[in-house]
């Protein structure tokens, strides 16, 4: 693990500017701006114990993250950087700079592997790249795809793509695109996450709630949706004016406002010059993050109402008083062990079944945003957070 202390060495020197990946076992400033609200540590917190813990500050958000064998891709609002785990000190860094125009957006919000060993990049306005490890595809809406701003990338069964778009899901099957939307019985265009359920059915995780679609009917009555009148997301208090406030500032981390040094406007033309979807505070109806666990239970984190769970029929919502890091949910996974974990806001969470458990600053991690979760062969977590890259190989109590 050595080698990781030289990651990226010297990349603050290139043109890309993608930001200094050095490891550190100790809190260290960084220029990224700290993310609205965050659930802080109370001054009275022990002092980690860092023997389990490497960390890494990039000084830009680590958006996504992927495991191939010993790579690991790591996709930021500036671009992408490919490390070798197993070597002292090799790294690829990609941008459209660098690949030449292989990319067109240097903002990533996914990074998918397929079973043929291509990574699929789902970007900021740039489309969707492909790129077997030589070359890179781009394909955007001139190939019918839906939107260019990419948010979550599933593979079904047959290897067919599943992508979640600002302008509804488009499904790929290698030579075009067939796009459904709010016409076809979506909740909402704006799509975040996608889950695959054992049944083969889907779940759409949107600005309005969430969409249940199954293949195999047709016309409306493949499609159902759920909104927090049906049980999703927490119920929320009308907030103080102080709390208010606060949520101002959270949207600067929203997916719908996302800043990538400024190249795409004010935060409403971010959303397609369409103010009205400027969303402010936290809201049930809006989920992020979806995953199934391997009881089949359905998983969606919402933005600040907390993480629900539906087993077909009943639903519960978990928030921080029941444990949880935070009710602000990123990302979602499932470990190898069958942990579901969550990226909240406020650290890592892992659910053995019973109750939540929490990995945040106070333990050791870089910050406690975490945006993205992956967890490798050799028993290693891998956290994305608003600072950077952290990796925990210690025992879970």
């Amino acid at each position: 693990m050595n080698g990781l202390k030289h990651l990226v060495r010297g990349l603050m020197t290139t043109a890309m500017c993608v930001g200094l990946l050095t490891a550190c076992n100790s809190k260290q400033e960084t220029q990224a701006p700290p993310p609205a609200s965050p659930i802080t540590t109370p001054p009275q917190a022990k002092i980690p114990d860092l023997s389990n813990w490497v960390n890494f500050d990039t000084g830009a958000n680590v958006k996504t993250l992927a495991v191939e064998g010993d790579h690991l891709w790591l996709g930021l609002p500036n671009g992408i950087i490919r490390y070798d785990t197993q070597t002292p000190d090799t790294h690829v860094v990609f941008t459209p700079a660098s690949t030449g125009g292989g990319l067109l957006s240097r903002g990533i919000y996914v990074i998918k592997v397929d079973a043929q060993g291509n990574k699929w990049i789902g970007t900021y306005g740039g489309g969707l790249t492909k790129f077997d490890g030589k070359n890179f595809r781009t394909y955007t809406i001139a190939d019918g795809l839906g939107d260019q701003w990419i948010y979550d990338i599933v593979f079904d069964r047959q290897g067919t793509m599943w992508v979640a778009t600002w302008k509804g899901v488009s499904v790929f099957n290698g030579k075009g695109f067939k796009n459904y939307g709010e016409a076809d019985g979506l909740a909402d265009k704006w799509v975040y996450a996608i889950a695959l359920d054992h049944d083969g059915v889907f779940w759409f995780g949107t600005e309005a709630g969430i969409s249940r679609f199954d293949p195999t009917k047709s016309g409306r009555s493949a499609w159902t949706t759920f909104t927090h009148k049906d049980g999703l997301g927490a119920k929320l208090s009308p907030p103080s004016p102080q709390a208010a406030k606060t949520e101002e500032a959270v949207i600067s981390t929203l997916p719908a406002s996302e800043e990538v040094s400024g190249e795409y406007g004010s935060s409403a033309e971010r959303h397609h010059m369409d103010p009205a979807k400027r969303n402010i505070g936290p809201n049930p109806n809006f989920v992020v993050a979806a995953t199934v666990d391997r009881h089949n239970h359905k998983w969606f984190g919402t933005w600040g109402a907390g993480l629900s769970r539906f087993d077909g029929k009943v639903w519960k919502t978990y928030t921080q008083a029941d444990g949880l890091g935070g009710n602000h949910i990123h990302a979602l996974a499932v470990d190898p062990e069958g942990y579901l974990w969550a990226g909240t806001n406020g650290g890592a969470s892992w659910f053995d079944g019973e109750r939540w458990q929490n990995l945040s600053e106070k333990e050791g991690l870089l910050d406690n945003n975490v945006f993205s979760l992956v967890f490798d062969s050799k028993g290693r977590r891998w956290f994305g957070t608003w600072k950077g890259l952290s990796m925990y190989q210690g025992k879970l109590s």
